[in-house]
């Protein structure tokens, strides 16, 4: 019995030594890899740090310079407009401006008529003079704005305001489809009333922009100043 035990058990003990011995080994290169992954990590972050502090020291230099200067100068006054106070005054003007709006087209005028109006002004089929007085006072009011603060912004919003809110008084009217009649939602009529503000208030504060720039020139010139202004004053 014991000479049956004797061969199995040198066979155990030196499989254990081979899995003890293999397992040291595959620990070793586990090891060893992990070692040289950890060398690298820490190779490519010193460089990249490097890097990193060396391209913002360059572009602090480049933003430092004509870079910084024409972003808080002419830049600043077109996006924003030349007085922060004004520019802050439109912003919380503008809201106000659309709730009398949406306010007045509700009451008084209603949605369809409102776009009966606009379609007839565009196809030229029955124009309407209140459609007219309306893009006037869009222009104006546009113009004024440049004139005061030149901020394309701020204008933007002072003449978005009114579209914004006389179009979305569309909300709760049915609307009629090739497929049939649906009631309008809140969420389809603040979208499309933002698509309305910027497709007709972008061209129409360009064009408050352009004649409030023209028009603060010709105040300029018959006012004394007929001397080269500067950048942003020409914003």
């Amino acid at each position: 019995m014991r000479s049956d035990w004797s061969p199995l058990q040198t066979a155990v003990t030196e499989a254990t030594s081979f899995l003890v011995i293999k397992g040291k080994r595959i620990a070793g290169a586990i090891h060893l890899m992990i070692l040289t992954m950890w060398n690298i990590l820490k190779r490519l972050a010193r460089a990249l740090w490097s890097l990193g502090i060396t391209t913002h020291s360059k572009s602090s230099m480049v933003l430092s310079g004509p870079v910084k200067q024409f972003v808080t100068g002419p830049l600043w006054v077109v996006l924003l407009g030349k007085r922060r106070d004004v520019s802050l005054l439109i912003a919380l003007l503008s809201p106000v401006l659309a709730l009398v709006t949406a306010w007045w087209v509700g009451s008084t005028v209603g949605y369809e008529t409102l776009t009966a109006w606009v379609r007839g002004t565009w196809f030229g089929t029955e124009p309407s003079l209140a459609i007219f007085l309306g893009v006037s006072g869009l222009l104006v009011l546009g113009a004024i704005s440049a004139g005061i603060n030149s901020g394309l912004l701020p204008t933007g919003l002072l003449v978005g305001a009114p579209i914004f809110g006389a179009a979305v008084t569309r909300y709760g009217t049915t609307v009629t489809y090739t497929w049939g009649s649906q009631v309008v939602s809140l969420p389809n009529a603040v979208g499309i009333a933002v698509l309305f503000a910027l497709g007709f208030g972008v061209p129409a504060t360009v064009s408050g922009l352009v004649l409030g720039r023209a028009l603060r020139n010709v105040v300029r010139v018959y006012g004394g100043r007929s001397g080269p202004s500067s950048a942003a004053e020409n914003a």
